[in-house]
């Protein structure tokens, strides 16, 4: 399951921090985000976006167990967004 990023932050808003909402509503194709799974937080370039659902590929060699890897496309919301790089 993916931490749901915007809860830990409301939760921790001192130490937890997550992109604003205006950063999150204009993600587009090309850009990385960074999620986390199991404890281990990674980068996902963004293929597309319909409303709140992010599809993107696994874009780190991942070191915990997860059931996908590098390369793999994944399918998550952009509650779980810990960060954003533009245009990646």
């Amino acid at each position: 399951m993916f931490v749901d990023a915007q809860k830990m932050h409301r939760k921790y808003p001192a130490t937890f921090k997550v992109p604003p909402d205006d950063s999150l509503s204009v993600l587009s194709s090309g850009d990385g985000v960074k999620v986390s799974h199991n404890g281990e937080r990674f980068w996902v370039a963004v293929k597309g976006i319909i409303g709140d659902t992010i599809v993107g590929k696994v874009d780190n060699y991942l070191i915990c167990d997860h059931p996908f890897g590098h390369g793999d496309v994944i399918t998550f919301e952009k509650r779980h967004v810990h960060s954003i790089c533009k245009g990646v």
